[in-house]
């Protein structure tokens, strides 16, 4: 059944292929959009692999490719929007385990720990390209997805040669913690914290505590992870960065609840070679492009320049660059609070 898919999809891919290139040439003049499927470890020491689908939007004169890596529930489609920051690169996207184009039944999501195989897939079949594997390749991830290019940089500390990673979370663990130490209830007025917390912390990853986990994460961290497979599993990105010195940029939203400010300073301390730590004025997590999308350009672009050019030798080491507070964005989130009430249709009846 598994290879019936495939060779549909095959069939299918290069039907979509002969089409994007004739609307290529009117819409991307510089260059033209492919699509392709590529293969991925099931995880660590298995000999399965499953395919994975992706896009490459290939320009003339790249200076780069630049892997972009989506965040738990969206896919290569979403996240499609973000290969218009990238003027001068090619850029690939692609679909994690669980999201996107091939969904299979028994294949789970499991916040990064396994999705670095899907990051290494493509990144080893971009290096494999004749046409691509003569430039620089770099990776933006952000969320799950900075989490999982940090872990694929950590098992092959060669494997790209810069990275952006935009709100990534500190560890698993923490993670579960923050998510359980703000689970709380209201009795007649009276706050309480949730009974039998230090038992699902201490049994966290055991199965059938995994439902339990699955409804706090809907319930605190706004993420239905019913929608997707998933599987909690032990990653820890803080560690995993310790193991390569490539230069990193990170970003965290000042107003993050998902991967705040102590968290993703975890990740930037523990990066061994050049790096840069900026804080946002974000109104909530991964939201420093849309708050201010122009300064957001120039910054990441800039990095990846620095590095191409080698001038980044020149600078200091590491950096934390941080905006200065704006007020707007609390004032934004507040907004966002009335906007999500049930009964905004009483507010706004149009």
């Amino acid at each position: 059944m598994k290879n019936l898919l495939m060779l549909f999809l095959i069939f299918s891919l290069s039907i979509t292929n002969s089409q994007q290139e004739n609307a290529s040439k009117k819409y991307i003049p510089e260059g033209n959009l492919e699509e392709i499927i590529f293969y991925v470890r099931e995880k660590d020491n298995s000999n399965e692999h499953f395919a994975r689908s992706a896009q490459i939007l290939k320009r003339d004169n790249a200076k780069a490719n630049i892997i972009i890596c989506h965040g738990f529930m969206c896919d290569k489609r979403d996240i499609s929007f973000l290969r218009s920051i990238f003027k001068n690169f090619n850029i690939i996207t692609f679909d994690f385990r669980a999201h996107g184009q091939i969904v299979i039944d028994d294949q789970y999501c499991t916040f990064g720990k396994n999705e670095c195989h899907e990051v290494m897939g493509i990144t080893h079949y971009i290096k494999s390209r004749e046409d691509l594997k003569s430039l620089p390749t770099f990776v933006y991830g952000f969320s799950m997805g900075a989490v999982a290019a940090i872990m694929a940089q950590a098992k092959d500390p060669n494997l790209f040669d810069a990275g952006i990673y935009d709100c990534p979370f500190e560890s698993s663990e923490l993670v579960l913690k923050r998510g359980l130490d703000n689970l709380k209830f209201n009795v007649f007025g009276y706050e309480f914290h949730l009974p039998g917390r230090t038992f699902l912390y201490k049994y966290a990853y055991h199965p059938i505590v995994q439902s339990i986990l699955k409804i706090t994460l809907k319930t605190i961290a706004k993420l239905d992870a019913t929608e997707v497979n998933t599987c909690i599993c032990p990653v820890n990105p803080m560690i995993a960065i310790r193991k390569f010195n490539k230069p990193s940029f990170f970003i965290v939203c000042r107003n993050d609840d998902k991967a705040p400010i102590e968290a993703v300073k975890k990740v930037y301390n523990g990066a061994k070679g050049y790096k840069r730590l900026w804080i946002t004025n974000g109104r909530r997590h991964f939201d420093s492009f849309f708050w201010n999308p122009e300064k957001y350009v120039y910054k990441i672009n800039a990095f990846y320049e620095k590095i191409i050019d080698k001038s980044y030798l020149k600078s200091p080491k590491s950096k934390i660059l941080e905006d200065a507070p704006d007020s707007t964005a609390k004032k934004n989130k507040k907004a966002e609070i009335i906007l999500a009430n049930p009964n905004v249709n009483k507010i706004f009846p149009y």
